[in-house]
């Protein structure tokens, strides 16, 4: 049976839930909870590795590979769970036990810098405290000295470039050398001294009778060398005066090269053969009716019976030009001030107002003539053939001789 506890005697106090404490890792996992987010979420969210968030919620330091960026992921979760970064951080240096990218000095090091900076009058202290006249940067890293940034390995490999380097030039510099040496090769026959007298030429000879003559003139005339054996002067060309074009100038007959002789020009007399006259065995026709559009206009041309000849848009210049069998036929043209009608070599029309539109245009060679006045100068320029020539030669006789 167990023993009764006492409640007089019982002096243990109660703990309620609120009295327990809440590490930073709990109240972020909270958060957390209460977004509904998973770690692989906040990951996604955040670009952080999940391995980071679960160190920052128990508050492992070994888990990080620098100390460098603790403080900015611990920001960014706590930002992202909508605590306050910087108290949520300072909860995560108490602890965890991070004190920063750069630890603070030990307490020697301290105790030295107070000491250091006690012995100081208190102007020399407010003038290091002062940023203009201690213009320092604090947590600046100690200058390094000359000697120290200097490295074995580099003084080696500098020493190995430079020998690299000298070799090369050497062995360019002996391939130079090599290149450009002359060497004299040896002949078989054995050099020997001449023993026959040598001639002198008889025109060498006289160069120098003549030259000594002319010594002994300058002597006795009292001229000096230098006016012996000075050039003589070039006479000045003569130049002609030209009135003429340069073009006017044939190559061919002056110039420096021979003047080539001038080949007789050949006639050949022409063969005048009369050409017999054409007998006139069919009498002419009616001339031609064409229909001409100044500007692009819509024409159908059709016969009195109904049926259709010719129906399209012509283009400006273009024309239809009326068979010669057809004696009935009529026009009607859209945009009818731009349409015209030829008979022969003459131009009548125009056969409507403006862009109105011509009905029962009678096309008979003397219709058109009676009916509209003839207009002169009305083409800059020759027109084309009718656009019908082809059916147009298909209908044509061919005469037999």
């Amino acid at each position: 049976m167990t023993d009764a506890v006492d409640p007089a005697t019982y002096t243990e106090e109660l703990i309620g839930f609120d009295q327990f404490e809440v590490t930073l890792g709990d109240e972020m996992r909270g958060e957390r909870a209460t977004l509904g987010k998973t770690l692989d979420d906040v990951s996604d969210s955040l670009k952080i590795n999940q391995k980071y968030l679960e160190a920052i919620e128990n508050c492992d330091l070994s888990v990080f590979p620098t100390p460098s960026f603790i403080s900015g992921h611990v920001r960014s979760y706590a930002k992202y769970l909508g605590m306050d970064p910087q108290k949520s951080f300072e909860r995560f240096c108490e602890e965890s036990g991070f004190d920063g990218v750069r630890p603070a000095l030990s307490e020697t090091d301290a105790k030295a810098k107070k000491s250091k900076t006690s012995a100081l009058s208190p102007r020399s202290q407010a003038l290091m405290n002062d940023p203009i006249f201690n213009p320092r940067v604090p947590n600046r890293p100690a200058p390094v000295g000359m000697f120290e940034m200097i490295s074995v390995s580099g003084i080696v490999s500098t020493a190995l470039l430079c020998a690299l380097i000298a070799g090369i030039g050497y062995g360019g510099y002996s391939v130079l050398q090599e290149v450009q040496r002359v060497q004299f090769a040896p002949i078989n026959e054995t050099p020997g001294v001449a023993s026959e007298t040598v001639n002198l030429d008889l025109a060498l000879i006289d160069d120098i009778s003549t030259e000594t003559t002319s010594l002994n003139v300058a002597e006795s005339s009292g001229m000096t060398l230098e006016d012996l054996y000075r050039p003589q002067e070039l006479e000045i060309p003569q130049l002609v005066a030209r009135d003429g074009p340069i073009v006017a100038l044939d190559p061919q007959l002056v110039g420096t090269m021979p003047v080539a002789p001038q080949q007789p020009e050949i006639q050949v007399a022409a063969i005048e053969v009369e050409q017999p006259t054409k007998v006139k065995v069919v009498e002419d026709g009616p001339p031609a009716v064409d229909i001409v559009a100044l500007r692009p206009a819509w024409v159908r041309v059709f016969q009195k019976s109904g049926g259709v000849l010719f129906e399209k848009t012509l283009d400006a210049g273009q024309r239809y030009r009326v068979p010669t069998d057809v004696h009935d036929a009529l026009l009607r043209a859209g945009n009818s001030g731009s349409v015209y009608v030829m008979v022969g070599d003459k131009t009548y029309g125009p056969v409507g107002v403006k862009t109105g539109v011509a009905r029962k245009v009678p096309l008979g060679a003397s219709e058109v003539s009676e009916k509209f006045a003839e207009v002169t100068d009305l083409f800059d320029s020759p027109l084309a053939p009718p656009v019908n020539t082809a059916q147009l030669a298909e209908l044509a006789e061919i005469p037999t001789e």
